[in-house]
């Protein structure tokens, strides 16, 4: 059985400066990076949290440290958790209230819940019994306005899963709908979900193999769960594909990724790139395609340092920006390589330099460790106006590509599958978008291709996409000669404020600092 001790770690050292925190003793297995905590607007920052293994309990028990870090950067909060060794820690989620801590636990067939607040306090606790251990799995999704949380698990029909449970819990995990949505034939899951106070969307993905799969936009009444809209990925000619998905102020829906020829769903091939808008009932606002091969490579060929985007996934979108009377695509370009390398010897590399993923000590049937090295490149921007005309591509390059070695379970993704994954451990370079002193909206990235000495940049959204460095006046209060900076995170803050955190693997440590844009 597990417990949720609340109460000050002595286990973990935290040393505070003005406007700096340290925190040691943090080893790197089930640490997901430090994150931005919004406050229920969804815009103001109220300040960051990280969690991290800290010990092996007893009978088989582990312990994990849920840190909370105030805004300026000078106070951390700590709620250790224990949990039992074979569970899987899904994910924290913050709806600008509460924080939803989901864990899977197959031994006991169970999916377990625990809400606290901002102060480490729990508000409520929740087990879910699964008929299955296979079934004892869940995905967790913060609710729009503090007003409670999303929960999608397996729906089992005559002992096979044959679909989900779409839910909706309030603060207290008190159920305020559900949907089963099973299917016949096939399979049948959720790619991604997103919601504000009046709409939740989904990604679905019903088929019977990778290739056959048919991607649906379905959109539900946030109140009552009644589908609002169902959208087709297929057109007549091309299928699009999941990458992003945003909701507006008028309950427009937006979304942009890749897409293929044909009545397909293949994510290693694509023609282009698409921006598709519906209005609040699922009508076509408008729906731009862009041909890669003639559109986008000749663009690329004068920037890229001889790279070209051919039919492979080579483009990761990250981000929607709604400026003013242009809508911003951002995104990066990304490499899947081949890694020759024998285990001896990128393993010991990969432990110094912190940049890798996934289970290194993981052996194939025939002993082997499959990996590969996934290649972070130049920035592309697609600048559309506000209905949907393409007006500008613009690439950007870097001096450095961040390059990481992927592990099981990760190395058999397919291309946006691999990206999403990379992504969702922090490891590409664009982190947010934020309004300068002169009313101009930024793109503020991070530089983490240089291990020994990180950096932050921004770019003006606006026609010259002026690159500027940031001075990081803080940093001097990092040791870069002992250790290596394995994972480095730029988050927003107030105003011209921004935190920045580093993570030096073999020093055990997170360090987080204020710095300032300007």
């Amino acid at each position: 059985m597990k417990r949720l001790i609340l109460g000050m770690s002595l286990l973990i050292t935290v040393t505070c400066f003005a406007q700096s925190i340290q925190i040691d003793d943090v080893k790197g297995r089930r640490f997901t990076g430090v994150k931005t905590i919004l406050a229920d607007d969804g815009e103001t920052v109220s300040g960051y949290y990280t969690y991290y293994l800290v010990e092996k309990g007893s009978k088989g028990m582990r312990t994990l440290e849920f840190s909370i870090i105030d805004k300026g950067i000078t106070k951390v909060t700590k709620t250790p958790i224990e949990l039992h060794r074979s569970s899987t820690l899904n994910a924290t989620v913050f709806n600008g209230k509460y924080f939803l801590i989901s864990y899977d636990d197959r031994k006991n067939k169970q999916i377990v819940f625990t809400v606290i607040d901002l102060d480490g306090k729990v508000i409520a606790k929740n087990e879910i019994s699964a008929a299955k251990r296979r079934v004892a799995n869940s995905v967790v999704y913060p609710a729009a306005n503090g007003e409670g949380f999303y929960i999608v698990r397996p729906a089992l029909v005559k002992n096979r899963i044959k679909g989900h449970y779409l839910e909706k819990i309030n603060n207290k995990l008190e159920e305020q709908w559900k949907i089963e949505d099973v299917v016949d034939k096939g399979i049948i899951s959720v790619a991604s979900l997103v919601n504000n106070k009046d709409r939740v969307v989904i990604w679905r993905e019903h088929g019977s193999g990778i290739k056959k799969i048919k991607p649906q936009i379905v959109c539900y009444d946030a109140a009552t769960g009644e589908t609002v809209f169902e959208r087709d990925g297929f057109d007549g000619e091309s299928t699009i594909m999941h990458n992003q998905i945003r909701i507006d102020d008028a309950n427009n829906v937006i979304v942009g990724g890749p897409y293929v020829d044909g009545e397909k769903y293949k994510t290693v091939n694509n023609t282009g790139i698409y921006l598709l808008s519906l209005t609040k009932d699922g009508e076509e606002n408008f729906y731009t395609k862009i041909v890669t091969k003639e559109e986008i490579q000749p663009v690329l060929k004068s920037v890229s340092k001889g790279v070209t985007v051919g039919s492979k996934d080579k483009i990761w979108i990250e981000d929607v920006v709604f400026d003013g009377k242009n809508i911003i695509v951002i995104s990066e370009m990304f490499r899947k390589n081949f890694n020759p390398k024998p285990a001896v010897y990128q393993k010991p590399r990969d432990l110094i330099t912190g940049k890798w993923m996934g289970d290194m000590n993981y052996r194939d049937g025939n002993g082997k460790s499959p990996k590969v090295t996934f290649e972070i490149m130049d920035y592309i921007l697609f600048k559309f106006s506000a209905d949907g005309e393409l007006d500008e591509i613009k690439p950007i390059a870097k001096e450095g590509y961040n390059k990481l070695t992927v592990y099981y379970p990760y190395v058999n993704l397919y291309g946006l599958q691999m990206a999403a994954a990379v992504e969702r451990a922090g490891w590409f370079d664009y982190r947010f978008s934020t309004v300068a002193e002169d009313g101009k909206r930024l793109m503020v990235c991070s530089n983490n291709s240089q291990a020994r000495k990180p950096q932050v940049f921004t770019y003006g959204l606006d026609d010259d996409f002026t690159k500027s460095e940031i001075n990081l006046k803080q940093e001097a209060k990092v040791d870069l000669d002992k250790g290596r900076v394995s994972l480095f995170y730029v988050m927003p803050n107030e105003g011209q404020k921004i935190g920045v955190a580093y993570y030096q693997r073999k020093l055990k440590r997170i360090t987080i600092n204020l710095e300032d844009l300007n």
